[in-house]
């Protein structure tokens, strides 16, 4: 359900600027940040671009924090249940608790990536990064949403649901953090990056 939730929220995002899901990001109440892939063809003539200048990388990467952020919540029972889980998250919680104490810290960093989404002045492969961020970070918080439904669940089902949410939060991240650093667009994300480059523009 929480994933069926996300896939659909993502196939909506494509059609809708991001600057419409401001409304979204700006409902979420401050308990949902205490919360893969269908393959598609590579583009051609973004594969044959040079590898990206350090810099774009760094910028490229940056955006992600946001959604990790948001998405740290979601891993609460792995954090208490797989070895080594509870070490790495103690590390980054004081981060994630000063993050969530600033008053609409997410909002207003969600609102200013959003701005650079169409400056033409930034690279490609920056906007593409800043938009998927984005377009993650929304289909977060669409879950959360709905937490009066999902919590008349079964224990299990909540269990499996927001596992899965972390997981493909993760593993976006990561998977996007490793295409930066080696200058390559992270384009093959299933629905987000589809929609992200809708979003951009073919420049």
């Amino acid at each position: 359900m929480f994933c069926m939730m996300m896939i659909i929220t993502v196939q909506c995002l494509a059609l809708v600027p991001v600057s419409t899901a401001l409304y979204v990001h700006a409902a979420s109440p401050n308990a949902l940040r205490l919360h893969a892939p269908v393959r598609r063809a590579s583009n051609p003539a973004l594969s044959a671009d040079p590898p990206a200048p350090a810099v774009d990388r760094l910028f490229g990467t940056l955006p992600y924090l946001l959604p990790s952020l948001d998405g740290f919540g979601y891993g609460a029972y792995i954090y208490q249940n797989v070895p080594g889980a509870a070490q790495a998250a103690g590390a980054v919680a004081p981060f994630v608790a000063l993050f969530q104490s600033l008053p609409f810290a997410g909002l207003v960093l969600f609102i200013g990536l959003s701005f650079f989404t169409r400056n033409a002045g930034l690279s490609r492969l920056v906007r593409f990064n800043i938009q998927q961020a984005l377009l993650l970070d929304i289909a977060l918080i669409i879950p959360g949403l709905f937490s009066p439904v999902t919590g008349l669940l079964p224990a299990e089902l909540q269990i499996i649901g927001t596992n899965l949410v972390f997981y493909v939060c993760l593993f976006t991240v990561l998977y996007a953090t490793w295409c930066n650093a080696q200058g390559k667009l992270p384009d093959q994300v299933p629905l987000l990056s589809e929609a992200a480059l809708m979003q951009i523009g073919p420049f």
